[in-house]
């Protein structure tokens, strides 16, 4: 069955408070065969692996010892999974319907496509900086154009068979993105991903200093990967002056954090936000 049904991959480390509100989310599509999902607990010290056996059982878990998405995502492409395949977080929130949706759009063109559904960011409960910040954040061309923040991306066979295995990066999706041209990326706007914000500063700080952790890798890996796009403008909508300073403030101050770890490769895979992890 798995060599025609489409595939979700879902890496997952230590996310026992939030695994079951996802897979409930998308249990629905399994029970009708509009997809398999594979669960790749990596690394687990929690009842991740058991709540997934236990409570979803038309779902496969594999367990890694070693704690790495990009491990967990090719343990999960060892088995034989269909096209398209959908790539998604374990602590986002996405519908059965939304990600039937990314299927239909990567089944739609025959050219490579990088399909990626709409961010929402969840912002109730945190911080003012967190807040504003998210609110800029959503006016940019990375966001409205390129579906950057929304925790899940889906390939079709053309664009999945463009690389071999992921490589050893801590932005899989910014590899994705990059190595596929960014004039194949696709945001369908019906599909929405719930994501949970951080709560608080430095939660934000952890995960922006990640993501820019993530860039530079990019940047400065040995393997071709290109030079990505040069965007004329950040914004397509221009944010209130409060919003540019934290948004740019958080930017600069993860970037230098960034480059500070850089070389520090174990250290960047803790560079999680834990106050976001919390069940819905």
């Amino acid at each position: 069955m798995s060599d025609i049904l489409p595939a979700v991959i879902i890496p997952a480390h230590n996310e026992e408070l939030s695994i079951a509100t996802l897979l409930r989310a998308l249990m629905p599509g399994v029970q009708k065969k509009g997809y398999t999902i594979t669960v790749a607990c990596n690394g687990c010290s929690d009842r991740t692996a058991e709540i997934v056996r236990y409570h979803f059982p038309e779902v496969c878990c594999i367990e890694l010892e070693q704690a790495s998405k990009v491990a967990a995502l090719n343990a999960a492409e060892n088995a034989d999974l269909g096209y398209p395949r959908v790539y998604i977080d374990a602590d986002v929130v996405i519908s059965s319907s939304a990600v039937e949706a990314l299927i239909e759009a990567c089944r739609n063109t025959d050219r490579p496509a990088v399909v990626a559904p709409r961010a929402v960011p969840k912002t109730e409960g945190c911080e003012w900086l967190v807040r504003t910040y998210y609110q800029a954040w959503q006016k940019t061309i990375f966001f409205q154009l390129h579906g950057f923040g929304s925790g899940v991306y889906a390939l079709n066979r053309a664009a999945r068979e463009k690389f071999d295995r992921f490589p050893n990066l801590i932005s899989d999706d910014g590899f994705v993105r990059q190595i596929l041209n960014y004039d194949n990326i696709h945001v369908v706007e019906s599909a929405k991903s719930l994501v949970k914000s951080p709560r608080d500063f430095a939660g934000l700080i952890r995960i922006k200093t990640r993501s820019k952790l993530g860039s530079l890798e990019i940047k400065n890996s040995e393997t071709k990967i290109g030079d990505g796009p040069e965007f004329s403008q950040r914004f397509l909508q221009r944010p209130p002056l409060m919003e540019r300073l934290v948004y740019g403030g958080v930017n600069l101050f993860a970037l230098i954090n960034a480059h500070r770890l850089m070389g520090k490769r174990g250290r960047s895979h803790w560079l999680r936000d834990e106050t976001s992890r919390h069940s819905a």
